[in-house]
């Protein structure tokens, strides 16, 4: 079905395959005609679910309100073509909850980082202006990994470390900043590099912001191409100058 020449569909559909997903909606723009008292999305998941305050459910419907600013979602597939579906809901006149009746659909655009969703509902002539909403899909983060002993021991000696330097005690500091990095804590490398490039030992400097900047830390990358741009290796300092950028400003 067509519509001042624009194609009408009856929901959209998405492949999401067999990672966890994140689904973000977001309102652009709500208009209920009269007789429709909300206007929301009902999301459907095909092979898997959503997960929800810790229940698996095959669906939700989305309330226009609650897309206000955004809402995520997450979907856990079961199969491999897992897929979740759109659709138009609202509530009529009597409170009930109308889907896939009278001149309901859709209207589908494509944007850079988004699809929107012009969305009737059934009741009077068709109005894709009603509720329009943007929709983005994303591979959900794993869960962090539970700190482990050696984590928690590194962190204590950093947070004792935070906490004798701010009491003045700046050498006593260092001494278990020096502990924690070289158990691989970035941030103790990192602020044992500010230390000494402020105590005028460049090279201990340089090793400790080496250390933090080569296994990701975007301060020490930054850090230690200030350094080396100040004893002369103006080559190498772009390069760390470059990654520090691409890792504080992702995409």
């Amino acid at each position: 079905m067509t519509w001042n020449g624009a194609q009408v569909y009856p929901l959209h559909s998405e492949a999401i395959g067999v990672s966890p997903t994140t689904v973000r909606l977001a309102l652009r723009t709500v208009s209920p005609r009269s007789g429709v008292r909300s206007l929301g999305i009902g999301l459907a998941v095909e092979r898997g679910h959503v997960l929800l305050e810790g229940r698996q459910l095959r669906g939700v419907d989305v309330w226009s309100d609650a897309m206000t600013g955004g809402i995520e979602l997450e979907v856990r597939p079961t199969e491999a073509d897992a897929a979740i579906t759109l659709t138009p809901v609202w509530v009529d006149e009597t409170d009930a909850i109308v889907s896939w009746a009278g001149n309901y659909g859709l209207l589908v655009t494509r944007e850079p980082t988004r699809t929107v969703l012009h969305c009737s509902t059934g009741v009077g002539p068709p109005d894709f202006g009603e509720l329009v909403v943007e929709l983005t899909l994303a591979l959900t983060p794993p869960p962090p990994e539970p700190p482990t002993e050696a984590s928690r021991y590194q962190n204590a000696l950093y947070e004792l470390g935070v906490a004798m330097q701010s009491r003045g005690e700046e050498d006593q500091a260092c001494q278990l900043w020096t502990q924690a990095a070289e158990f691989g804590h970035l941030a103790a490398a990192y602020d044992l590099g500010v230390v000494r490039y402020r105590r005028g030992d460049f090279s201990e400097a340089e090793h400790w912001w080496r250390t933090a900047a080569s296994h990701g830390d975007p301060r020490a990358m930054a850090g230690l191409a200030e350094l080396l741009t100040r004893r002369g290796n103006s080559s190498e300092a772009r390069v760390w100058r470059a990654a520090s950028a691409a890792e504080s400003h992702p995409g």
